[in-house]
């Protein structure tokens, strides 16, 4: 059996080797699709390495168009030679992507990582209730596309497994240790760690023995010096390793409320994007953690960004850790199993059968 698998992104890479992993248990398949560093590991024919393609906005989406529209063909030719196509989280490529392959006759297509239709685009239901496997990581989203008919499976997070693993930690002497996470995508970076540098700069002249740890997964001119570290990848260390978090959001914000650490939100887009996100996005928080929670609990700055303000907030927070980490706990039993991506590979096979 010839299985396509899709990912657009660092984050959704990982997640789609953990679904190969967890597939290869069950048969001898043969794998190939778009993704990068992670599905090669798991030994996926990458017939597309993303690398820096991965955007998020209406303005960066512009300026990459031509990049988009050559790995949709490529991605897309080789999708019809399937058996069976996962697709894992990118939700603007990837649901033109499932239309396409139903209109071509395709029937065996999963989606994993929904689209966040709750938050906006709900004119995207359509295509998902063609679908024919759709498996959610969010606990709240079940309920949420019940309402309009389609079956959606919940089994877990697969970040909760975080709770059962050995983390290492960083050696690295300061007091307070401040973890810096701006994200993966090279958009991201490019806006956020300007805004993070200044956010230092501030926190410096409170706390003059602070230490600082950046994660860094792309070249960016940047270089370490006594009060800097810095780590290409390995963000779940550095979030062990660190009093507080300054993050994107996204995955490492909710990697750090798994690990019960305290950490504020940060986020910057282009103002093209903001603008229009503000007309059309229908939810309070842009923090998983606190969609998830349904409460502010990690403190949220988007777009305009005043360093002076964070740094007020992470004073705070130092003082009294307890008030955001008591209530994270509540987190734990809300993802679900441990290990969801096993379920998620059997009954994607039970559904071929």
């Amino acid at each position: 059996m010839r299985i396509f698998i899709s990912a657009g992104e660092v984050s959704g890479d990982i997640r789609a080797s953990e679904l190969v992993n967890s597939l290869k248990k069950y048969g001898n398949f043969s794998f190939f699709g778009m993704g990068s560093s992670y599905l090669k590991k798991e030994g996926v024919n990458v017939v597309y390495d993303f690398k820096e393609d991965s955007i998020v906005g209406v303005q960066e989406a512009l300026v990459k168009l031509k990049n988009v529209f050559e790995s949709y063909k490529i991605v897309y030719r080789e999708a019809l030679k399937s058996d069976v196509i996962i697709l894992v989280d990118y939700p603007g490529f990837h649901l033109k992507l499932a239309n396409d392959l139903i209109k071509a006759g395709k029937k065996n297509i999963f989606y994993y990582i929904l689209p966040q239709v709750w938050a906006w685009g709900l004119f995207r239901i359509e295509t998902l209730r063609k679908i024919k496997g759709l498996y959610s990581i969010l606990p709240f989203e079940k309920k949420f596309f019940e309402k309009y008919g389609i079956n959606v499976k919940f089994f877990g997070h697969p970040l909760k497994k975080l709770l059962k693993e050995k983390i290492n930690k960083i050696q690295i002497e300061g007091k307070p240790i401040i973890g810096l996470l701006p994200g993966s995508r090279k958009d991201e970076i490019r806006r956020l760690i300007p805004r993070f540098l200044k956010i230092k700069r501030e926190i410096e002249k409170i706390y003059k023995d602070a230490k600082f740890i950046l994660s860094l997964l792309i070249d960016y001119p940047i270089s370490e010096n006594d009060n800097l570290k810095i780590m290409r990848g390995n963000s779940i260390e550095i979030i062990n390793s660190s009093d507080i978090l300054i993050v994107a959001s996204g995955t490492a914000s909710l990697e750090s409320a798994i690990l019960k650490k305290p950490a504020i939100v940060v986020y910057s887009t282009s103002e093209l994007t903001w603008i229009l996100g503000k007309l059309i996005v229908k939810v309070p928080f842009i923090s998983l953690v606190n969609l998830i929670l349904n409460e502010m609990v990690y403190p949220e700055y988007i777009q305009h960004i005043r360093p002076k303000e964070i740094t007020r907030k992470v004073l705070e927070i130092l003082e009294n850790p307890q008030k955001i980490t008591n209530k994270l706990y509540k987190i734990d039993e809300l993802l679900g199993e441990d290990n969801p991506t096993d379920k998620i590979a059997l009954d994607i096979l039970n559904s071929i059968y």
